[in-house]
Parts: C-alpha cells; sequence; structure tokens
C-alpha cells in the first residue's frame, strides 16, 4: 500500500461529505466530514505520526467516529464506510458537482430523475433538450450546465503557455506586496511549474506565509484583479483572473515557509524522490516539515520546521536545488554529491546572435534595435534579417545584404569613434529551401559574420524529407548556428517531424551551433533537446530572435530553458566575449 499524504486522507473525506450532501443527509453531518478534512489538509504536521502516537481526536474537527474512518484508512488504504457509499451514489454524479452551476441538490436530481450518472451523460441530455422536462430546470438552465461542461473540459485539456501564466502570477504577488505589509505577508512566490519555468503550466499557484492567514486571504479575493471568487477557505482561494486565468493561494504560517515553498515548487516526480529520500532517513516530509517516523535516531512525533527552503535540503544532505532542475531527472543524486552545475544566468550573456530590424519583417531600423540591445547591457549583437526564399516577409537578396553591410560599418566606426564597447554583427537568417538549399548563395554567406540557418516553409514534410533537407544544409561551411530547430509555435503549431537526435548529431560534428530561441511561443529547443545537443558535444546560442526592442526582454524565458537543461556558461557561445566567441565559430570545423 503506498504512502498517502495529508492532501490524499482530506481528498476522501471530502469525497464522504460530496455524497452525503447528494444523499441529501444532515448537513452537520456534512460539514464535520468537510471541515475534518480542511484541518487534516492544512495540518502542520504528518497524519501518520499523529495516528502513530493514538492523536487523531486531538485535530480539530476530528471526532471519534471520522478519527476511526482515518485510522482505517491510513492502515488498510480504504474506509469501510465510503465504500459502501460509493455502492449507494456513483462516483460520476460526484463529479457533476464540478460543473459550474451543478450542486449537490441539482446532481442529486439529475441522476435519480433522468437517470444522468456523469458529465458525459449530463452533456448528452442537455444537449438533448431532457433536462427543461424536470421542474425548475428550462432552457436557460440547459445552456448554463451546457457552457459550464465545455469550461471545465477546457481546464483540463488545456494548459497555459508560460508566457501568459508567469506575468499574471507576477501581477499578483506585486498587487498583494502593494496592499499588505511586510509583518502581514512575510513571503510570497509563485509556485508551481511558473517557478519551474516549465513551458506551459497547469494551474497558477501562489505561496505566501503570514500569521494573519484571514488578512492575505481577504486581500487576495479583493484585488481589481479578481473577477469571481470560485472557492474561499481561511487559507486557501480560488478566483478567476480579469485575463481568465484561475488562480490559487495558499497561505502557511512563517515556520512552515520552507517545506512548503519546497513541496508546491513540485514537480511531482521530484516531490516523490524527495519524501523517498526522508523516509529513508527516518522522517516524514509533507508541506509543513518533517515528522520523525522512530525509523531513525530522532524520537517518534519529533518535528522540524523551515523558515527557508534551502534549509529543507540541507537537513536531508542535499545541495538547494534550483526550481528549475526539479524533475526527477538525477538532480537529487546529484545535490548528494554535490556535483549540481553552475548554471547559467541571463548576467553572463554578453550578446545576442538572432535579431531583424525593419529590413525583413521586424518593426525598427537597423540602428534603434542595435542601440535597444546595447541599452540592454549587451557588448554585441546580430543583426540577422530573413533572406530571400522566403517572400512573405521580404526577404533580402545578394544586393541588399551587401547595401545593409554598409550601414552596419558606419554605425560601428561612429560607436568606435565614441568609444562605446559595443559591436553590430552583421548577419542573415537563411532560409533552408524545400530541398535544402540556402536562400542565399555562398559568395554572399561568406561575407557575413554570422549566419544562423532556419526552416519557416514546408513544415508538414514527412520525417525523412525534412531530415534530410536540415542535414544539407547543416553541410554547408557558412552555417554557424542551427535556429530553432523543430519550428514548433505553442499551442499553435506542433513540431516538425524532424529526426532531432539525427540532427543533434549533425551539428555536433559539423561544429553548428544550436539555438535555444526564448521566444516563449517557440521556447526551441525545448529543455531536453537541448541537454542531449550538449551531451553530443554541440554549443548552444541563447537569443530572442527579437522582431521589436520588447522582444529584447523575453531572454529570461531562453535563460530558464537552458538552465531546465542544466547548462552552464560554458555551454552557451554567447556568453563570451566577441572575439572569443567570433574565434570559437571560425574554428568550429
Amino acid at each position: 500500500m503506498s504512502r498517502l499524504t495529508n492532501k490524499d486522507v482530506a481528498a476522501q473525506l471530502r469525497l464522504i461529505g460530496d455524497i452525503l450532501q447528494i444523499k441529501g443527509e444532515n448537513r452537520f453531518r456534512v460539514l464535520a466530514f468537510h471541515n475534518a478534512a480542511e484541518s487534516i489538509e492544512n495540518l502542520g504536521q504528518d497524519i501518520y505520526a499523529i495516528h502513530r502516537v493514538g492523536a487523531l481526536t486531538e485535530i480539530p474537527g476530528v471526532g471519534k467516529s471520522i478519527a476511526e474512518d482515518i485510522a482505517q484508512l491510513l492502515d488498510a488504504g480504504r474506509i469501510e464506510f465510503l465504500e459502501q457509499l460509493k455502492q449507494e451514489v456513483p462516483l460520476g454524479v460526484v463529479e457533476m458537482m464540478k460543473v459550474p452551476g451543478v450542486g449537490p441538490k441539482k446532481a442529486a436530481r439529475l441522476w435519480r430523475e433522468l437517470g444522468v450518472t456523469d458529465i458525459e451523460s449530463l452533456k448528452a441530455a442537455a444537449e438533448a433538450q431532457k433536462l427543461r422536462g424536470l421542474k425548475g430546470f428550462g432552457a436557460k438552465t440547459e445552456e448554463k450546465i451546457l457552457k459550464g461542461i465545455e469550461l471545465l473540459q477546457s481546464r483540463k485539456e488545456e494548459r497555459i503557455p508560460l508566457a501568459a501564466a508567469r506575468p499574471a502570477a507576477l501581477e499578483v504577488v506585486a498587487a498583494l506586496r502593494a496592499i499588505l505589509p511586510k509583518t502581514t505577508l512575510v513571503q510570497i512566490e509563485p509556485a508551481g511549474s511558473v517557478r519551474r519555468w516549465k513551458e506551459t503550466i497547469g494551474d497558477l499557484d501562489i505561496l505566501a506565509a503570514s500569521p494573519d492567514p484571514d488578512a492575505v486571504t481577504q486581500a487576495f479575493r479583493s484585488l481589481d484583479l479578481v473577477t469571481e471568487v470560485l472557492w474561499s477557505g481561511r487559507t486557501k482561494s480560488r478566483v478567476r483572473l480579469i485575463n481568465g486565468l484561475e488562480c490559487d493561494l495558499r497561505v502557511v504560517e512563517p515556520r512552515h515557509w520552507g517545506a512548503a515553498l519546497q513541496y508546491f515548487t513540485g514537480s511531482k516526480e521530484h516531490g516523490v524522490a524527495m519524501r523517498e529520500l526522508a523516509l529513508k532517513q527516518g522522517w516524514s516530509l509533507n508541506e509543513y516539515g518533517l515528522t520523525a517516523t522512530g525509523q531513525g535516531d530522532a524520537a517518534v512525533g519529533e518535528q522540524r520546521f523551515f523558515e527557508r527552503e534551502e534549509d529543507v535540503y540541507h537537513f536531508l544532505g542535499l545541495d538547494w536545488i534550483p526550481p528549475e532542475l526539479r524533475e526527477n531527472r538525477g538532480e537529487i543524486e546529484a545535490a548528494q554529491a554535490h556535483r549540481l552545475p553552475r548554471l547559467i544566468t541571463q548576467a553572463d550573456l554578453q550578446g545576442e546572435l538572432h535579431g531583424h530590424s525593419d529590413w525583413s519583417d521586424g518593426r525598427l531600423s537597423i540602428e534603434a534595435m542595435a542601440e535597444a540591445a546595447r541599452k540592454r547591457g549587451y557588448r554585441y549583437w546580430l543583426l540577422s534579417d530573413h533572406s530571400a526564399g522566403l517572400g512573405m516577409v521580404g526577404g533580402l537578396d545578394a544586393a541588399r545584404v551587401r547595401e545593409q553591410a554598409e550601414i552596419v560599418r558606419r554605425l560601428n566606426q561612429r560607436w568606435a569613434e565614441q568609444g562605446v564597447d559595443f559591436r553590430l554583427l552583421h548577419g542573415i537568417e537563411v532560409e533552408i529551401m524545400a530541398d535544402g538549399r540556402l536562400g542565399l548563395p555562398d559568395e554572399i554567406l561568406a561575407e557575413l559574420d554570422v549566419v544562423v540557418a532556419s526552416i519557416h516553409s514546408s513544415l508538414r514534410q514527412d520525417r525523412e524529407t525534412i531530415t534530410t533537407r536540415c542535414l544539407k544544409a547543416l553541410e554547408n561551411p557558412h552555417v554557424d548556428i542551427l535556429g530553432h530547430p523543430t519550428g514548433r509555435l505553442l499551442g499553435q503549431r506542433p513540431p516538425t517531424e524532424l529526426d532531432v537526435e539525427v540532427v543533434l548529431q549533425a551539428c555536433a560534428a559539423y561544429g553548428v551551433v544550436v539555438e535555444i530561441n526564448a521566444n516563449p511561443a517557440r521556447l526551441d529547443l525545448n529543455d531536453v533537446h537541448a541537454r542531449r545537443a550538449v551531451e553530443l558535444g554541440c554549443k548552444i546560442a541563447i537569443s530572442t530572435d527579437a522582431h521589436s526592442a520588447e522582444d529584447l526582454d523575453l531572454m529570461p524565458y531562453g535563460v530558464a530553458t537552458a538552465r531546465r537543461a542544466w547548462l552552464t556558461p560554458d555551454d552557451v557561445i554567447n556568453t563570451r566575449p566577441l572575439e572569443e566567441m567570433l574565434t570559437l565559430l571560425r574554428n568550429r570545423r
């Protein structure tokens, strides 16, 4: 039997309460299970440790009868009373209560009077206009239920792009910091996938520490950013924001902050591995801290709380693990052996090697884009407008490339005369044509500082064709960087059928640098492929593919992807000073 978390136990008690609601049982009995569930979910100790010392009834809201149910669950993995209830009420009927507008009374009537037993049969009945035949139900009720089902299903199916989720979470955090004093809002951070910089997000999660959770949750519910309060409790609330996203806030005591931040950051797989490690050392780890199991040196029930997340890891003999690495891909073993890499940061970057001007599809002039890059602290920036072969964006032919070269030369001369430590590099994003040829002749490519080669057209070619096409381009000695290799647009366009492993092997063999495109619509290469690229011996370039000055501010997304790939500054070519970077490119073959 797998070990249950406090949250697992609470879910079982809450399910009992929900079924009792549908059965029309006494509301005080329903409340007893719901209140016990919330107490256990917010408990600062491991439920097993409390059970071991016979103290379940000391948990607020847990009486003798519910304590017996909990004991059954912990000892045998099931609650007999719940199993009996499941025979009386289909679990699909309970699931129906998740549909906005369907409460326990409506769910019960739909089940008993129409034989509706789950969300799918509810949808079918509403579409067949069967609901309006029930007393108190009408056409509007059917319409609302159908919209509610659609909303519920979209929540399950859709993951939010990081580009939408992260700014929304940070906006909520900033708004709460602005209205609550530090004495009330001691700590607050985005948690979950947002903190790990995962490319898509399931839910928006924010964690706070406060001695006054009521004040924090009340402020959260009252934010101008909030359009609807979906669920509210003393330490947990869920709201819908004005941008349509749903956001959860959890508030813990300051003494629990370290363990809670570790727990709610995830990933699930990392958390499971951490709890297993703790158990081997005689401790049970949950979102509130550590409780001695009696299997180690500490006395059973002894507790440890942590105000800092780093201290949780240190207590278990680990170096602190950056959130981006917490996917159970070897980070715990590396932290035990003190061999975690020194991950790249944005401060390590000295320039960018992919960007556009209004000569192709950018919004600003060459000079304006270069100045925007210089103002962001870069020492060099690559102008790489599109080549011919991608006519829809006015790609450059040989004559216009040479016109650009003169503008670049004059700008660099002016900055040199002014003593400005900045160099505008002249390059191109050359199109890899459908047959593998490049959009410009070799003699033009040879005149450029850096050549980025990318695929933008014929993206639905079969695996063999598009892979062969890419490999042919990589053989060209003038190609320095492979841009956004898979061509994906998150949530809009799937990646091509490219055989990424074969292409990365070729990049390593030919010395071609592989791009992590920092635009959050791309994040291409992704973290898994980027890590593999480095394992094969490739170097990486992180660039924003900027088409405007604002796009240059997307770099954190690319850096985070590189960190999720375990990359160090040495793995990334644009961490190097200009001449060292150019020498590396020239010598790469």
